[in-house]
C-alpha cells in the first residue's frame, strides 16, 4: 500500500508569539501557503522503518521502533511514528518545499503530513484539530520542546486562520474567506524571501521568556503590542485594504523585534532596506527569527522590482500562494 500526504507551511503570522503557553491567551492570523511538507509511506514485508529524509539527504534505519529514542536530528518522525503506533515495516519519504529552517513552521507542516497520511494507513482518518492538536503535542509532550499551536492549526486546516487562543493551548479557530479579487492582489503584491540562515525556533522562545520574567521590561511591553495585531490585521483584510495591512505588519514587526535582540539579524536588515527602497511598504519577520524567512507587501507594480533587487542581492525568492485545503492525504495507486 501507499499513501501519500501533504500539508501547508504559512507566512505572515500576525500576533505570533501570542499562541505560547508563557503567553496564556493569545490570537493570530495567518497564511496556509502552497508551499508543502510532503510525505510518501509505502508497507513493505521486511520489518522495521526506514526514513529518507530527502531534503537532508539522510537515511535513518528504524529496526526496532520500541527501542528508538527522540535523541536523533529527525526525532520528530520517529515521534509521529510512535505516537501513531506504528506496528508494520515501512518506507517513508520526507520532502518539503521550503528550506530547513524557513521560519514557515516546516516542522509542523511535516508532523501534520506524517499524522495524516499515518492515520489513512492505520484506516482512521483524523480531521484538522485531531491532527493539529496530536502534531503539537509531538513537539512539546514527546520531545519537550518550545512550540506555540498556531502552525500545526495553519498546517491541518490551510486557508487563512483568525486564531483566538482562551487558554494554551485551546482556541477557537476561524477561517478567513476573502474575495477573490482581495486574495488575488494580495498574492500579487506580497513577497517571501529567505534570508539564508537556519535557526532553531525553541532556542530564541528560551530566549524570550527570560525577558519576559523581567518585570516592566520590553519585552512583556512587545507581547502586549502582539496581542493587538491579529485583530487588526483580521480587520484589514475583512475591508480588502492592503495599505492597511502593510501598516500592521510594521508594527508587527518592530514589537517582534523588541523581543529579544537576536530575532532579527543583519541580513533580514538589509532585506528590508532594500526592499523599501524598491517599493515595499511592509515587512515581518516569519515565526521565531532569529534567521530564516521575511513576508514583503510591495507597492502596486513594484513587486517584480523588489524581487529583482533582493535577487540581485543574493537572496532567494520563494513564490507562493494561499493554499485553501486542509492538510490531504490519499491512498496512492
Amino acid at each position: 500500500m501507499i499513501i501519500e500526504a501533504i500539508a501547508s507551511n504559512r507566512v505572515g503570522d500576525f500576533g505570533g508569539w501570542t499562541d505560547t503557553w508563557f503567553a496564556r491567551t493569545g490570537a493570530v492570523v495567518n497564511f496556509a501557503v502552497d508551499l508543502f511538507a510532503r510525505v510518501t509511506i509505502q508497507t513493505r514485508r521486511r520489518p522495521g522503518i526506514t526514513i529518507y529524509a530527502q531534503n537532508f539527504g539522510d537515511v535513518v534505519e528504524i529496526p526496532d521502533l520500541e527501542k528508538a529514542t527522540y535523541e536523533h536530528q529527525h526525532g520528530l518522525l520517529i515521534a509521529a511514528l510512535k505516537v501513531m503506533k506504528i506496528r508494520q515495516g515501512l518506507d517513508v519519504w520526507i520532502s518539503a518545499d521550503v528550506p530547513a529552517g524557513c521560519g514557515t513552521g516546516s516542522s509542523a507542516a511535516v508532523s501534520v503530513a506524517m499524522i495524516k497520511g499515518l492515520s489513512v494507513l492505520g484506516g482512521e482518518p483524523l480531521v484538522a484539530h485531531e491532527v493539529a492538536r496530536l502534531a503539537h503535542l509531538l513537539e512539546t509532550r514527546e520531545l519537550k520542546i518550545q512550540s506555540g499551536i498556531q502552525d500545526q492549526i495553519a498546517a491541518a486546516n490551510g486557508g487563512i486562520n483568525f486564531i483566538e487562543m482562551y487558554e494554551y493551548p485551546n482556541a477557537y479557530i476561524s477561517h478567513i474567506d476573502l474575495p477573490e479579487a482581495t486574495r488575488m492582489e494580495l498574492e500579487n503584491h506580497w513577497v517571501l524571501v529567505y534570508e539564508g540562515a537556519r535557526h532553531l525556533s525553541s532556542d530564541v522562545h528560551l530566549k524570550v521568556i527570560a525577558g519576559l520574567k523581567k518585570k516592566g521590561s520590553k519585552t512583556q511591553k512587545a507581547l502586549g503590542t502582539l496581542r493587538t495585531t491579529a485583530n487588526e490585521a483580521k480587520k484589514a483584510l475583512l475591508k480588502g485594504d492592503l495599505a492597511l495591512l502593510a501598516g500592521v505588519m510594521n508594527v508587527n514587526n518592530e514589537a517582534q523585534k523588541a523581543l529579544h535582540p537576536e530575532i532579527t539579524t543583519d541580513n533580514f536588515e538589509m532585506i528590508e532596506d532594500v526592499a523599501r527602497q524598491n517599493g515595499a511598504i511592509g515587512a515581518m519577520i516569519n515565526g521565531a527569527g532569529g534567521g530564516g524567512s521575511i513576508l514583503l507587501l510591495c507597492r502596486p507594480g513594484r513587486k517584480f522590482e523588489v524581487e529583482r533587487a533582493l535577487t540581485k542581492e543574493g537572496f532567494r525568492v520563494l513564490p507562493c500562494r494561499i493554499n485553501p485545503h486542509a492538510a490531504r492525504a490519499w491512498r496512492a495507486g
